[in-house]
C-alpha cells in the first residue's frame, strides 16, 4: 500500500468537512417555525419546484421593512416572482421587463438573493422599481425553488401553482404570454 501524501491527506479531511456544510445548507424540513422566510400553506399541502407543482410558500421582508406573503399575494391573480441580485448583470438587464409587467397591473414580486435592505433599497430607488423587492438573507427561499444560477423567474397562479419557470433571462413578449395563459 503506498503511503499517504500531504495531497491524499488534505483530501481524506476535505471530504467530512465538504460533506458536513452540504449537509448544513438543507436544514429542518419544518417550515412552520424557521427564521428562513418559509412557512407552510394554509392547507398544508405539499411543494415543489417544477411546472405544476405548489410554489413554496415564503413570508420575506421588503427593505422598508414590511412583509410579503406568496399565499396572500397570489390570491389577488398570478403573480410573477422574479430571483436576481445586483451583481447578476442578467438580473439587471431585465429589470425594465419586471417594471413593464408590474406597470401593466401585473403582480410582480422580487426575490433578492443575499443582499443589504440598503442595496435594495437603491436598487429600487434607480430601476424605478414599484414591485417589492424581498430580502432573502439566507438563500433559502432561493434554493427551496431550486434555484442554482440567476435570474431565474416563476410565475405562479391563483392556486398557488407553479405555471411557468423561466431559468435564464426572460423576455418581455414571452412572460406577456405566459401570464395570459394563466389568465393574467
Amino acid at each position: 500500500m503506498a503511503p499517504i501524501t500531504y495531497s491524499m491527506r488534505s483530501r481524506v479531511v476535505a471530504l467530512p468537512a465538504l460533506a458536513l456544510a452540504l449537509a448544513s445548507c438543507g436544514g429542518s424540513d419544518d417550515k412552520s417555525a424557521d427564521s428562513s422566510g418559509l412557512i407552510d400553506w394554509p392547507d398544508d399541502r405539499s411543494t415543489g419546484a417544477a411546472i405544476g407543482d405548489t410554489a413554496p410558500n415564503f413570508r420575506l421582508a421588503t427593505s422598508d421593512g414590511s412583509e410579503v406573503v406568496l399565499a396572500d399575494s397570489v390570491a389577488n391573480g398570478p403573480v410573477v416572482v422574479n430571483f436576481l441580485a445586483t451583481w447578476c448583470a442578467n438580473c439587471m438587464e431585465e429589470m425594465d421587463i419586471l417594471v413593464a409587467l408590474a406597470s401593466e397591473g401585473h403582480s410582480v414580486i422580487g426575490v433578492n438573493l443575499r443582499e443589504s435592505a440598503e442595496t435594495v433599497a437603491k436598487l429600487a430607488t434607480d430601476t424605478g422599481a414599484t414591485f417589492p423587492i424581498l430580502l432573502d438573507e439566507s438563500g433559502r427561499v432561493t434554493r427551496e425553488y431550486k434555484v442554482l444560477n440567476l435570474p431565474a423567474t416563476a410565475i405562479i397562479n391563483t392556486d398557488g401553482t407553479i405555471t411557468s419557470f423561466t431559468r435564464g433571462p426572460i423576455e418581455l413578449d414571452a412572460m406577456r404570454e405566459a401570464l395570459g395563459a394563466t389568465g393574467g
